[in-house]
């Protein structure tokens, strides 16, 4: 296995939609590279990922230049991905860590990096209009609508890859090897620059439906339902087993097992075709990071109004909320 380093001049992305969600956390933008799509006959030939931290920005690359690297690559790449926060994609939930879980298993190895997934694929698929716009959601259509189209050097597909690598295994022409590496490498850049995107989605319906971090908390799921909000998902680090049952001054369900999985129960008020509940009570006095928002009014947040969801506000709630939960246990 060959590993490639290459450190950029890549400033790094901020935008006031974005930091809500992920500022100060670290992150991987990850993309792989196969011989075909069926991990039960295909291999990982090529794991890569651009990192942006106090080391600053580089992209780390790992290639299977023998025919026995693939086991060698998805273990460097596991052990790289539990360092971050949080991964950047584009169709990495249905296609790259399915495929890493598939290849794993055959090595005997459990690949399940405790990261959140920002599938930017699935943010422009299920919450924009472009699906509408565009003749298709590929990458690289979504570089020319975004005007990046000029910042690719690779001039390959992903098919093609699969057929250069082929004749690489052959004669391990350098030739091959570079032009490989280039389509993987600019691929991750454009991901990377693709960020702005979300100013085209409606990005707090997206962190509804596709969950996000809070705090030691990787929310995987927010539903409202009979006259309740129930949030669920995992406990990151040093899980812990706990119930809690409502009280009149603590009117929420909690419950967190050993195994990493929570779920947190906020019965909620009806009025007028509106769904609320006394966010002020849970927060205590501090309420400077919601009380901003239209649907909060005296401490009560609307999470439902006449059938609309407000996902922002609700959002807002959980990253404030939940760490909060973290001092009582």
């Amino acid at each position: 296995m060959k590993t490639i380093t290459d450190c950029l001049q890549l400033s790094a992305y901020t935008s006031r939609i974005f930091d809500m969600y992920f500022k100060d956390r670290s992150f991987s933008v990850f993309d792989i590279e196969t011989t075909g799509l069926s991990p039960s006959r295909c291999k990982v030939i090529l794991s890569g990922m651009l990192l942006h931290d106090r080391q600053g920005c580089r992209v780390i690359q790992h290639f299977a230049d023998q025919p026995d690297d693939e086991r060698q690559i998805i273990e460097q790449t596991m052990n790289q991905l539990e360092k971050v926060d949080y991964i950047i994609t584009y169709n990495g939930k249905h296609f790259d860590i399915p495929f890493m879980e598939a290849r794993a298993k055959k090595y005997g190895i459990s690949f399940d990096p405790k990261v959140y997934n920002l599938d930017l694929f699935l943010v422009v698929q299920s919450c924009s209009d472009l699906r509408e716009t565009l003749p298709n959601l590929k990458q690289k259509t979504l570089e020319i609508f975004m005007g990046l189209s000029d910042g690719r050097d690779d001039k390959i597909s992903g098919g093609e890859s699969v057929i250069l690598y082929e004749q690489y295994m052959q004669n391990h022409a350098f030739a091959l090897e570079k032009t490989i590496l280039l389509h993987n490498h600019d691929d991750l850049i454009q991901l990377y620059r693709l960020l702005p995107v979300i100013a085209k989605t409606d990005f707090h319906k997206a962190m509804y439906k596709r969950g996000f971090l809070s705090g030691n908390f990787l929310i995987k799921r927010i539903s409202i339902g009979g006259k309740m909000l129930t949030v669920s998902g995992r406990q990151l680090e040093n899980p812990v087993s706990y119930i809690s049952f409502p009280t009149e001054d603590n009117p929420v369900y909690l419950n967190l097992d050993a195994a990493g999985g929570f779920e947190l129960s906020v019965p909620l008020s009806g009025r007028a075709g509106a769904l609320y509940f006394d966010a002020a009570a849970l927060l205590g006095k501090d309420l400077s990071a919601i009380e901003k928002y239209p649907s909060v009014v005296n401490g009560y947040l609307i999470a439902e109004n006449r059938g609309t969801v407000n996902h922002m506000e609700i959002n807002r709630f959980l990253l404030e909320y939940l760490p909060k939960l973290e001092n009582l246990l």
